[in-house]
C-alpha cells in the first residue's frame, strides 16, 4: 500500500504491482460495504499512484512513471466516477527531463479539480496553480508564476469555492533557500481573475487546510516545506490565532482536517493522537511503547471521519488500513 485518502464518506487507496515499488491499483470502499472496489488498474504495472484523491465520486491521481536510467514522467488522470474511462489533464512529458518537478498536490470538490505544477515555458520554468471545471470540461490556471520568484504548493478547497494555498517566494529572484519566505494565502474562485489575500504574518507558514472558518498550517523549519513543525490555526472571521499542540510531541507534518478535528503524521509513530478544534485538546488514540514496532502512519481527517494506516515493522508484517467514526461538531 503506498497512499490512502477519503473525503468523509468513501476510502481510497493505491497498491498492488510487479515491482517493490510499484502502486499500479486505485481501489475503493464506502463503509458498511461488502467489499473494496478496483477504481482504476493501470496497464503500466511499474507505475506509483500518488497522490490520491477522493470527492463525492469522483477520483483523481497523480502516476508517476519510472525508467530504466533512473529518470522518470508524471501524469495527472481525474476520473469522473468509477468505472470510467480516465482524463488526463496534465503532464511533464513535454518538459525537459532536467527539470526539477515538485509533488503534485490535490484540491478536488463538487465542482473542480486544482492542482500545482511546474512547467517549461518559452521564458523559463514556471509554477502554476490549476483548476479543472467539470462543468465547463476547461482547464485554465489560477496563479502563475517565474519558477525563480515564487512556487505554489499546498492547495486545500472545498464545495464553497474557498481555496487555500502555500508559496515559497524568493526575494533574490533566484530559487535558493537561503532568500526564501513561506507564505498562506486564502482566495474564492469565481468566473474571475483570483484575487488572493495573505493570511500569515511571520513568512515561515506553509501547508495549510481548511476548516470551517478556520484555516490550520504548519511552520517551516529550517527553510524545508517538508520537514516537520508546530500547527496553528487563524479564523477567517475574526483574523485571531492560536496554537494547534498535541500533548505527546510537537513536531507534525502532513496536517489533514474534518468537521471538528485535526490528524498529523507524527515525529513518532508510536504516538496516534488527533485534535479536537471544538474543544482546543488533543485527543490520543493509541499509544505503543517506544520500541514497539507497532505505529500508526498516513491519518487523514475528512468530514466526521477518520483514516489511518497501523504498521508493524515484524518481518513479513502487512500494512493495515483502518477507520473510525469522529465525533461531529456541537
Amino acid at each position: 500500500m503506498l497512499d490512502a485518502s477519503t473525503d468523509g464518506t468513501e476510502l481510497i487507496w493505491s497498491k498492488g504491482g510487479d515491482t517493490a515499488r510499484g502502486a499500479p491499483d486505485l481501489y475503493s470502499y464506502v463503509p458498511g460495504a461488502g467489499a473494496p472496489t478496483l477504481v482504476y488498474r493501470d496497464p503500466d504495472r511499474t507505475a506509483q499512484l500518488m497522490p490520491i484523491a477522493v470527492h463525492g465520486g469522483r477520483y483523481a491521481f497523480e502516476e508517476t512513471v519510472f525508467h530504466s536510467d533512473g529518470s522518470g514522467d508524471w501524469r495527472l488522470w481525474y476520473v469522473a466516477g468509477a468505472g470510467r474511462k480516465p482524463l488526463l489533464l496534465d503532464s511533464s512529458l513535454s518538459d525537459p527531463m532536467d527539470l526539477p518537478a515538485p509533488a503534485v498536490w490535490l484540491a478536488l470538490t463538487n465542482e473542480r479539480l486544482i492542482w500545482n505544477a511546474v512547467h517549461e515555458s518559452s521564458s523559463g520554468p514556471r509554477y502554476y496553480l490549476r483548476s479543472y471545471e467539470f462543468e465547463t470540461g476547461l482547464t485554465r490556471n489560477l496563479v502563475e508564476a517565474d519558477a525563480e520568484r515564487t512556487e505554489f504548493w499546498f492547495p486545500n478547497a472545498d464545495d464553497r469555492g474557498r481555496l487555500v494555498y502555500a508559496t515559497v517566494e524568493y526575494s533574490n529572484g533566484n530559487a535558493s533557500t537561503a532568500g526564501a519566505s513561506f507564505h498562506v494565502y486564502y482566495a474564492e474562485i469565481g468566473d474571475g481573475p483570483l484575487e488572493p489575500r495573505r493570511l500569515d504574518t511571520d513568512g515561515t507558514s506553509t501547508e495549510p487546510v481548511l476548516s470551517g472558518d478556520s484555516v490550520i498550517w504548519k511552520s517551516v523549519t529550517s527553510n524545508a516545506v517538508w520537514n516537520s513543525g508546530d500547527l496553528s490555526r487563524h479564523s477567517l472571521l475574526s483574523g485571531s490565532g492560536s496554537p494547534v499542540a498535541f500533548d505527546q510531541q510537537p513536531g507534525v507534518d502532513y496536517e489533514t482536517a474534518g468537521n471538528r478535528f485535526v490528524a498529523a503524521w507524527l515525529d513518532d509513530d508510536t504516538i496516534f493522537e488527533i485534535y479536537d478544534l471544538q474543544t482546543d485538546r488533543p485527543l490520543l488514540i493509541e499509544k505503543h511503547q517506544p520500541t514497539s514496532p507497532h505505529g500508526v502512519v498516513r491519518p487523514v481527517a475528512a468530514g466526521n471521519l477518520l483514516l489511518f494506516i497501523r504498521v508493524d515493522n515484524e518481518p513479513g508484517a502487512n500494512l493495515q488500513l483502518c477507520w473510525m467514526r469522529l465525533p461531529p461538531p456541537d
